[in-house]
């Protein structure tokens, strides 16, 4: 456990130091937004786009490849792109291609891009898999595939060193993949990219298929999207020899046709195309494509070999083809402003842990770095009661709180909190860049809106071992909301749940 929190730590340092995830960047916090909204349309979601310049361009070039422009005509504007592909669709390619190109800018030449693309190539076979099993969220499907081996880039980018001794420590072949990461980081892959995709607001639904024990656990739908991701997953694995598994091709395949009646040529067809989607990307950033080439081998198993063969031979055939052409205007990143501050914070709520302290005084603590580290006017903690149902503020820093107090107090009415209670049930981040945009203020309580007033808003829940404990709100009552005080802001809701969760 101890091993555990000290992995998160130095993880949460590195992404304090510009390290971030992409999927963090203003216009894919706003896309999201919109994707979440029913008063979205396409013109809306097409003006956040707009406003990335690289984005939309690369956009605009994927949704005329072959494989997404499927005789609809050439694509030129964004808010047609949305229409024909659909609001999930353009939000996945959105985050594929802003992994792909911050993480590819930041760590040029650590190979890194070689688990970026085959995460994507694990995302669009799952969605092709999904597709003819007659999986009903099959864009689900996809984020759930992407997101797969979030704890294995994380670590590879934040943990540079301690990922090449566990590289080589596998290479070895005298210990499992699964005993070197809970030997090295305290814990798994799963485990950490699970904890880092709940704090950062995805849904339960795509965070539970990360990892078995949690898929198990859930309703058909998601344990089938886990089956279906882990498979394709093992597949890749395969085919790039990265990983030895008991379980051949050829089980693997019996078990898709029991299942979701899916024969081999149903499988093959699938990768081929996923193949296609992520020569596409590939190209799109003028990355080399020998690092999707497999190296050839005879593995004894007839339908894997055959596997390894096709695929060799389209991307090296692809490669002979493509000269790539770097693309796009890339937007200057937005950096904090106090990483030496917003690290000494969370140094301290580190110590409190190891201590054990008061609940209150890391508390307290959480909320006075989010204010301190952040451009947030506002910064209150809300604890919650059950029965009946209620927040009330208990800590906050910042000015002109007494329109938060008043609204987040006892005797309040329950439709004027029932988008709180929803979010605590829902266990999701809520992020609304901007109230007056995208329908925001018909959506939330009038008398949230005359009593608080907020510009921009985020809310977490915190929720230890399912006991509900309370709610983080922060806003900024004049301007939008900054996408690096959004990061901030769930560094230190990560380290409330472990500090807390280490009490427990």
């Amino acid at each position: 456990m101890v091993k555990y929190q000290q992995t998160l730590k130095s993880i949460h340092t590195q992404l304090g130091r510009g390290a971030d995830l992409p999927v963090f960047s203003a216009s894919l916090n706003r896309i999201q937004e919109l994707s979440r909204s029913p008063e979205g349309d396409a013109m809306v979601l097409a003006m956040a786009i707009l406003k990335d310049a690289s984005l939309s361009a690369k956009l605009l070039r994927i949704a005329n490849t072959p494989e997404f422009n499927r005789g609809i005509g050439k694509v030129a504007v964004i808010s047609r792109a949305v229409i024909l592909l659909g609001f999930n669709r353009i939000k996945n390619l959105s985050i594929s291609l802003k992994l792909i190109e911050n993480f590819n800018d930041a760590h040029p030449d650590s190979g890194l891009e070689k688990l970026l693309l085959r995460a994507f190539l694990n995302a669009s076979m799952a969605r092709e898999l999904a597709a003819k099993a007659g999986i009903r969220d099959i864009e689900e499907t996809f984020l759930c595939g992407l997101l797969f081996n979030l704890g294995e880039i994380i670590v590879s980018s934040t943990m540079p060193d301690v990922y090449k001794k566990m590289c080589a420590a596998k290479a070895l072949g005298k210990q499992s993949w699964s005993s070197i990461q809970l030997s090295e980081l305290g814990g798994q892959f799963s485990d950490i990219g699970q904890d880092l995709a709940q704090s950062w607001g995805f849904p339960p639904t795509v965070v539970k298929t990360m990892d078995e024990m949690t898929a198990g656990k859930s309703d058909k739908l998601v344990y089938d999207q886990h089956l279906l991701i882990s498979f394709s997953h093992t597949l890749i694995e395969k085919v790039y020899g990265e990983q030895v598994h008991e379980d051949n091709f050829g089980l693997l395949s019996d078990a898709l046709e029991t299942r979701f009646s899916l024969l081999d040529q149903d499988v093959e067809a699938c990768f081929d195309d996923a193949c296609k989607l992520a020569a596409n990307m590939v190209e799109e950033y003028g990355i080399d494509l020998q690092g999707l080439v497999p190296v050839m081998q005879e593995t004894g198993d007839p339908k894997l070999d055959d596997c390894i063969r096709r695929t060799a031979y389209f991307f090296h055939s692809r490669k002979q083809l493509t000269q790539p052409e770097g693309i796009g205007v890339k937007q200057p990143k937005k950096k904090n402003d106090s990483p030496e501050k917003q690290l000494n914070y969370l140094n301290r709520l580190a110590e409190l842990t190891a201590e054990n302290g008061a609940a209150h005084t890391i508390l307290s603590q959480v909320v006075e770095g989010i204010k301190a580290c952040t451009s947030y006017d506002r910064v209150i903690f809300c604890l919650y009661r059950k029965a009946p149902p209620m927040l009330s503020m208990k800590i906050a820093e910042g000015e002109s709180l007494e329109g938060l107090e008043c609204f987040f107090t006892e005797g309040r009415p329950e439709v004027d909190m029932r988008l709180f209670f929803h979010i605590i049930k829902k266990e999701m981040t809520l992020l609304v860049s901007d109230v007056n945009e995208a329908g925001w203020k018909e959506r939330l309580p009038p008398a949230f809106i005359k009593e608080v007033n907020p510009r921009g808003m985020v809310i977490a829940p915190l929720v230890i071992r399912g006991k509900v404990i309370g709610l983080f709100y922060a806003d900024r009552t004049a301007q939008p909301l900054d996408d690096t005080d959004f990061t901030c802001f769930n560094q230190f809701a990560i380290q409330a749940k472990i500090a807390l969760s280490h009490r427990a």
